[in-house]
């Protein structure tokens, strides 16, 4: 059943944004609430959508609705561009859901060392503008992805490798917090908060703009390579091979197999990030076979090329969401890992649309040392726990009628995972949840949270996937 907000908060919201406050049945409030990544964010619905064009704008609506909040008459979502799988990280039913959409804009510094970007940007304009400078950053693989998000949940890069995580490359974050407050956070201003900020996800605040360090674009290597699907064990031997032994800190690959209308299919995704075709670090896996060569994309191109590219991969709109675990390397916990994901996928995929994916995105001890070097994050990962593999489940389905059993299933096969890593001794405690960060990080954080947000502003009254305060974290 629907619920309006109390006439008291949709009055304040009206005096702060005219119109640019949109009412469940407005005019617009449709087609802005059904353009999320996941159909389960599209299928919430806030009482009211505000669309801020200003970081002014957004600090008058924190301060207007922060009593609503405290008492409980209403909560709070915010949306960056929505690609969170996850309904409630960005959207809100019967509540106010922040669009952030239009907060827009990329502004270069005087000196070209680093760039500001508004948190209603995704990543294909903002390697389109650097690349006029020849300039880039260390932003999304897909150009796609908005960059509020990416950034506050950590983010991998095709330069993680010598860079760290995406979030490490943050040299300033904008944010209001809860009192309204407009402040900056960075190494010698609030260098508490700018750590929270990379990782902790919506825990402290809301993000206006980030400035990002910029580098020099050059060309790049890379691409595609699809093998026919017994050949993915053989691919496990060769991407621990990798992680394990390879010093190349210019390289960047992901590795997986999946189902999707009626097929199979193992790929590899790889990057030379200084543009060395074929280098010797990537041989392992151009040279395994047999390959699907006619859908080979290897060739030379740049960030925006690759982005876009993969970019082309990802469906909205679709029921759909992931999981993972992260766990040590080591080829027969993933061989025993991939077994398991083909007895899962006899048991469901004859669900309508069906897709079904098992992705490897390693995490070398060059990120983790280069993510030290850069400051840390929130994840707070030390490099001696490296080489780690994130093992990525991504499920989409396109009927309502097989969520029940969809969720069950793979639930059900996600929670063995975990055991039989945990079994081994090679299950890592970082999982997508900020409860995987480690204790010591994790009290960090509350302390941030603590500081910055002392009356729990953005535990209490604001949802998100993953919050400070849920208890089972």
């Amino acid at each position: 059943m629907s619920v309006s907000l109390n006439p008291r908060v949709s009055d304040a919201l009206k005096t702060v944004l005219g119109n640019s406050v949109l009412p469940r049945g407005s005019k617009g409030f449709e087609e802005a609430n059904r353009s999320y990544f996941s159909a389960f964010a599209n299928e919430l619905s806030p009482s009211h959508i505000v669309q801020p064009t200003s970081a002014t704008q957004v600090q008058s609506l924190v301060k207007t609705l922060r009593p609503h909040l405290l008492s409980g008459d209403c909560r709070l979502a915010v949306r960056g561009t929505g690609h969170s799988p996850f309904a409630s990280s960005c959207n809100i039913q019967d509540g106010v859901t922040i669009d952030m959409r239009s907060l827009k804009g990329i502004l270069l510094s005087g000196d070209k060392s680093t760039v500001e970007i508004g948190v209603g940007e995704t990543w294909e304009p903002v390697y389109t503008e650097l690349g006029k400078y020849g300039l880039t950053v260390a932003g999304a693989r897909d150009a796609h992805i908005g960059v509020g998000g990416f950034i506050l949940g950590g983010g991998l890069s095709i330069f993680s490798s010598s860079m760290g995580f995406a979030c490490d490359t943050v040299a300033e974050f904008k944010v209001v917090l809860g009192s309204g407050e407009l402040v900056c956070a960075n190494p010698t201003q609030n260098a508490d908060l700018w750590w929270a900020l990379k990782g902790g996800l919506n825990n402290f605040g809301i993000v206006i703009s980030i400035t990002m360090k910029t580098f020099p674009a050059g060309d790049i290597w890379g691409g595609l390579t699809y093998y026919v699907p017994d050949v993915f064990p053989r691919l496990l031997e060769r991407t621990c091979d990798f992680v394990d032994n390879e010093t190349d800190s210019d390289t960047h690959i992901m590795c997986s197999t999946g189902y999707g209308f009626g097929h199979q299919v193992t790929t590899c995704v790889m990057y030379h990030t200084r543009g060395i075709e074929n280098p010797p670090s990537l041989q392992r896996f151009t040279s395994l076979g047999p390959q699907i060569e006619r859908m080979n994309t290897l060739r030379t191109s740049s960030q925006l090329g690759f982005a876009g590219e993969l970019a082309k991969y990802t469906s909205h709109g679709k029921r759909q969401y992931w999981t993972s675990i992260t766990i040590k390397s080591d080829v027969s916990l993933m061989k025993a890992f991939h077994a398991k994901w083909q007895e899962t996928l006899g048991l469901v995929q004859d669900a309508e649309g069906f897709i079904f994916t098992f992705g490897l995105h390693p995490l070398t001890k060059s990120l983790l040392e280069s993510s030290a070097r850069a400051g840390g994050n929130a994840m707070a990962i030390p490099a001696s726990d490296g080489p780690l593999f994130v093992v990525l489940i991504n499920p989409i389905w396109t009927s309502p009628g097989d969520d029940e059993r969809i969720f069950a299933v793979v639930g059900n096969m996600v929670t063995e995972l975990r055991q039989m890593a945990r079994e081994s001794g090679l299950l890592h405690r970082t999982t997508m949840s900020l409860g995987g960060c480690g204790e010591e990080s994790f009290q960090r954080l509350r302390d941030v949270s603590a500081r910055y947000d002392p009356d729990g502003i953005f535990q209490k009254g604001v949802s998100g996937g993953f919050k400070l305060s849920d208890k089972n974290l």
